[in-house]
């Protein structure tokens, strides 16, 4: 035998087998012809089955209709062309401005952060020329980053650690940017640059300063001088209107007024459309509102596309659904009307609803003249609007109708211009409106209020750092001493000092109804005498500036719900749809948690003794 064959004999007979899987095989139906037509008809062996499947489903007692296979819409448009906000007079609408930013935008504050940020970039444009970079210092002498004049300020500057280190960073270094954007936009620059520059350097100054303006003004978005606010401090919400002119007759206007948004998120929910048809938004001067942008579009044509949404029942009966969302596990009880309407559609009726995709530019009221729609036996069926008809009355139902009286004749689709996302900064300033039943009144609680940098601090740290800078030794010296009595009268408790009262005063003219005015604690500041505690807040001091001295303030009763509330001022930043990122300063109500305590209380005896104090 061989050598080679030998060592091979010697390796079979010393391997194990193992059991292996080298081929598969799959079950599945092998047609023995290559004529498929039989098996495409999907023959039935057993009709009776089918039958008693189909009077189960109750098949039997359907209306033999067909299904949609094809629609032809007619559209009639008209665009917003005027806005007011209240009662003023009416402005024309630009549409290049999201309708948010316009409701609510306010003044922008300027605080330290602001002024070196406008003081920054004023440098920056300084640097980008020859002429003027070397009078930096001339800036610097006539606008000075000074600090605050009033002594809460003062007081919170010195307590916030990052804010006197923000100060001392930017005194010396950067001009005061709000007093100088001010000076410009009144002209007061134009006269530093005539007496303080050299001539050939005047230009440039102006030409500069106009950039820091229109910079600005890309930065942050606020209402001109003349401009009204939507904010109305008596309501506790916005209020405004604007108006198109009918697609039908341009001298009517279709009103939509808009009088408790206050929720932060608008939409066509927000407005109600005004029944009076002599309804109108007049202005000061009418030749300056363009007409509204009128036009009926053609006939589209389209294939008729199914509602579909997460939960939905499958359309054929063998066919599962998604589990993750379980529509038939609602709870609801006999009153819960909302998700019992929600599960009936869901459950029911959401094969009976179709989508017709319709492109329109933002701002634009539409109104559907026609619907046809072809079904799959090819009869054509005129679809009205609901409560076209005369006959349904007029409590008839319309999802996207923003009316409740007189929607027969009116069935406008608006498609409200306002922004799909934005950014939401962290609060400002933060109040709570909470009534406490003991005290018998209303207290406005800053918790949150602006601080030097414009951010908001808290308001119990703010009121212990304006304690701590308040010189204790006058008040010591005006606190009348009881250490020889054996009880003191105390006329009443004090309360923090970002705790601002709302006492309950008649309406003008009437008996019974009330109102609730602004009142003030008072501080005792020694020598001094006794000074009012005014709020650090925009919410509470009303539409006055922070540095005017106060008026007063007036809040209906009927604005302030048991629960309370709770009201935000922050920055809201969006893209709009030229590409264009507006940035404002809006506010926002949400409900309260309850009412609240001030522990206020009057006319208190106090027992004094050696080791305690007992009231």
């Amino acid at each position: 035998m061989p050598q080679d064959l030998q060592i091979s004999e010697t390796l079979f007979v010393d391997a194990v087998f193992q059991p292996s899987v080298v081929t598969w095989n799959r079950l599945e139906g092998r047609p023995r012809t290559a004529n498929f037509q039989r098996s495409l008809r999907a023959e039935v062996r057993d009709p009776l089955w089918m039958l008693t499947r189909q009077w189960q489903f109750g098949e039997f007692r359907g209306e033999d209709a067909g299904s949609a296979v094809s629609a032809k819409l007619q559209v009639n448009v008209t665009s917003l062309n005027r806005f007011s906000i209240a009662e003023d007079a009416a402005l024309a609408y630009d549409a290049t401005i999201p309708l948010e930013a316009r409701v609510e935008a306010e003044t922008i504050p300027m605080d330290l952060r602001t002024r070196i940020q406008i003081g920054r970039h004023w440098l920056r444009l300084l640097q980008q020329s020859e002429t003027l970079i070397s009078h930096h210092p001339e800036y610097l002498s006539e606008y000075p980053i000074e600090e605050p004049a009033s002594a809460a300020q003062q007081s919170y500057l010195q307590a916030d650690i990052e804010s006197l280190q923000y100060f001392r960073m930017a005194s010396g270094r950067y001009a005061d940017g709000g007093r100088l954007l001010a000076d410009v936009r009144s002209g007061a620059h134009d006269n530093f640059v005539e007496n303080t520059l050299p001539p050939a350097a005047r230009n440039d100054a102006k030409k500069l300063a106009t950039d820091l303006v229109k910079w600005f003004d890309r930065v942050y978005f606020s209402p001109g001088p003349d401009e009204p606010s939507g904010w109305r401090g008596d309501y506790l919400e916005y209020q405004f209107a604007c108006a198109a002119q009918s697609h039908a007759d341009p001298t009517v206007q279709i009103v939509l007024t808009a009088d408790q948004y206050h929720h932060g998120d608008l939409d066509w929910y927000a407005f109600d459309r005004i029944a009076d048809p002599l309804s109108r938004l007049t202005s000061a001067d009418e030749s300056a509102i363009p007409s509204s942008n009128r036009r009926a579009d053609k006939p589209l044509s389209f294939v008729p596309a199914p509602v579909e949404f997460a939960g939905m029942p499958a359309v054929r009966w063998w066919q599962f659904e998604d589990g993750r969302i379980d529509l038939g596990n609602i709870n609801a009880a006999t009153t819960d009307l909302v998700s019992l309407v929600l599960a009936d559609f869901a459950l029911i009726y959401s094969n009976d609803w179709i989508v017709m995709p319709y492109d329109t530019s933002s701002g634009a009221l539409l109104n559907v003249s026609g619907l046809v729609v072809t079904d799959t036996f090819g009869i054509k069926t005129l679809i009205q609007s609901a409560g076209t008809d005369d006959t349904a009355g007029g409590d008839s139902w319309s999802m996207f109708n923003m009316m409740a009286a007189d929607a027969g004749r009116h069935s406008e689709v608006f498609l409200a211009p306002v922004v799909s996302k934005r950014q939401e900064g962290g609060p400002i300033e933060r109040v709570l409106i909470a009534r406490d039943e003991m005290a018998n009144m209303v207290w406005g609680v800053e918790q949150t209020i602006p601080g030097p940098l414009g951010t908001g601090i808290d308001g119990f740290q703010a009121v212990i750092a304006l304690e701590r800078h308040r010189s204790n030794s006058e008040e010591a010296a005006a606190t009348p001493s009881t250490a020889a009595a054996d009880i003191a009268y105390r006329l009443g408790s004090d309360v923090y000092d970002n705790w601002i009262p709302f006492i309950p005063v008649h309406n003008p003219g009437s008996n019974r109804e009330i109102r609730l005015q602004r009142g003030a604690m008072p501080r005792f500041d020694g020598s001094q005498g006794a000074s009012a505690i005014e709020p650090r807040g925009r919410f509470l001091r009303g539409e006055t500036p922070m540095d005017a001295a106060l008026q007063e303030y007036f809040v209906n009763e009927e604005a302030i719900p048991r629960a309370g509330l709770i009201l935000t001022r922050s920055f809201q930043r969006a893209r709009w749809w030229g590409g264009r990122i507006y940035t404002w300063l809006g506010r926002r109500k949400q409900s309260g948690r309850g009412e609240a305590s001030s522990g206020l209380q009057f006319d208190n005896v106090v027992y004094v003794s050696s080791k305690s104090e007992e009231t």
